[in-house]
């Protein structure tokens, strides 16, 4: 470094002490940025306490239903027990298995879609698509506004701080009549700038990556196998950002232009980037791929046989389900032991059959939806930079469309584990209570792809700004 740049980042540094403004805007972001954390946490803990409430509640269940097989049958309720226990009949809609959506560790980072999609679901052998869309109370105020985190601080906070710090770094000497004193200097304006600019690179990225590894450390070991990957990762992304706005703001100020423009035209950069761009593309998104939910709301109603004492409409139903289901046609006994049990669990079965193609076309729209947006994420580093955070900490919408996929083999597995001792008269024993079904979901093998992918557009995007800027500044300062 020779002892020119020494002297400007000296000069900038003595400047940035004395600047009280810009002092307080860095401790307001820090502040900002810990309560994001502290947010995160919160929301994540409740999560937590909400997952260790149903899994313990599913382990007292089947505990109980374990030890009533020992115990005597001396009273009313320790028959019942016994009978939902070890009685297919009652057990295939009784008995609830609680499929959990995994919480990665830096959830609390970036929340995603945690707080828009259920992260758990008690499924039992009724119909699937009942128990999936069947959604808990929300406040849609906070849905829409969503949650204070850590990507939201470095998404939305810092570009506006960058702006604030280099939005003169021209203009304002210009201005102030100090610029003709640095046209005589040996240095060119164009490396004065770039020092200057990489002297607030520094100093603003550094504060990002300070309260990144804050959050990063409170959320949990940054040095586990699991999570190394996923921290470098992370701080890789606000740099990568950080770079963005910064290679923005330098072609800006290439223009050599007044203060009131580059303000002007900043702030109109991070109003298109962060809010315009993503409204258009939503109801442009929603224009073309309409999604009808009416469907889905006959889904969440109880329904029933109508006349269920009518043996026709229950052979009829018996006879329909076998189409689906034709390992149990050996069965001699399907309307005579159990029947009601056995024709409301064939009922629900062919409910999810009848539905299952509106289902799969909502689907499919959701996936179209997901896809078509993908392809215009390049022209956008922030949302871009966003879907990256939420990738990072497993809370993107792929995650959910993933979780929904092993909800369905996982009810699969339920009603299998059921049906086979339900339409072939089995009791359920003790023994078999150590083969029940385990919910399991498959990691996103391609992740770590797509993130790299959102790396190279965003370093590329930035590479333009950069050196277009820098050319540019060359051909007027020549």
């Amino acid at each position: 470094m020779d002892k020119v740049t020494k002297t400007i980042i000296r000069y900038e540094w003595t400047s940035f002490v004395r600047n009280k403004f810009q002092l307080l805007l860095l401790v307001i972001i820090f502040l900002f940025g810990m309560y994001a954390v502290y947010y995160g946490t919160s929301v994540v803990n409740a999560q937590l306490k909400t997952i260790t409430d149903v899994q313990k509640i599913e382990e007292d269940e089947f505990h109980q239903y374990q030890v009533s097989f020992d115990e005597e049958l001396n009273s009313a309720d320790a028959k019942r027990r016994k009978d939902i226990a070890s009685d297919p009949s009652y057990a295939w809609f009784r008995h609830g298995y609680h499929a959990v959506l995994p919480l990665h560790t830096y959830a609390a980072l970036a929340i995603g879609q945690r707080d828009l999609h259920p992260y758990y679901h008690r499924l039992t052998g009724m119909s699937l698509y009942y128990q999936l869309f069947e959604n808990e109370i929300a406040n849609p105020v906070k849905l829409y506004v969503g949650n204070f985190d850590l990507s939201f601080v470095i998404i939305y906070l810092f570009p506006l701080l960058i702006i604030a710090f280099t939005f003169g770094l021209y203009s304002i000497e210009k201005e102030s009549g100090v610029l003709a004193l640095l046209r005589i200097q040996s240095i060119s304006i164009r490396k004065i700038m770039v020092t200057r600019l990489l002297f607030y690179f520094m100093l603003i990225t550094g504060l990002a990556l300070l309260i990144s590894l804050i959050g990063l450390f409170v959320s949990g070991n940054m040095f586990t196998n699991e999570n190394l990957l996923a921290a470098l990762v992370w701080l890789t992304g606000v740099i990568l950002y950080s770079a963005f706005w910064f290679s923005l703001m330098f072609l800006i100020i290439s223009f050599f232009k007044s203060s009131a423009f580059n303000a002007i035209c900043a702030a109109g950069c991070w109003l298109v980037f962060l809010l315009v761009v993503p409204a258009v593309l939503n109801v442009w998104m929603t224009t073309k791929f309409p999604i009808d939910t009416t469907h889905l709301a006959e889904l969440t109603r109880r329904t029933g046989l109508e006349n269920e004492n009518d043996k026709k409409e229950r052979a009829e139903i018996l006879s329909e389900f076998l189409k689906y289901n034709p390992q149990y046609k050996a069965s001699d006994s399907l309307l005579h032991n159990n029947g009601n049990a056995k024709v409301y669990a064939a009922f629900t079965a062919l409910k999810d059959s009848h539905s299952k193609k509106d289902v799969d076309a909502y689907s499919l729209q959701i996936e179209k939806r997901n896809q078509w947006v993908n392809q215009f994420l390049w022209i956008n580093p922030a949302v871009n930079m966003q879907d990256t955070f939420s990738l990072i900490s497993k809370t993107d919408l792929n995650t959910f469309l993933n979780y929904q996929s092993a909800l369905t083999a996982f009810h699969k597995k339920i009603t299998s584990f059921y049906y086979d001792r339900l339409f072939w008269d089995k009791p359920i024993t003790q023994e078999d209570y150590s083969l029940r079904p385990i919910f399991k979901m498959k990691e996103n093998d391609e992740r770590w792809n797509m993130v790299l992918y959102s790396f190279l557009k965003i370093t590329l995007i930035s590479l333009l700004f950069g050196i277009t800027g820098f050319m540019k500044m060359k051909k007027i300062t020549n």
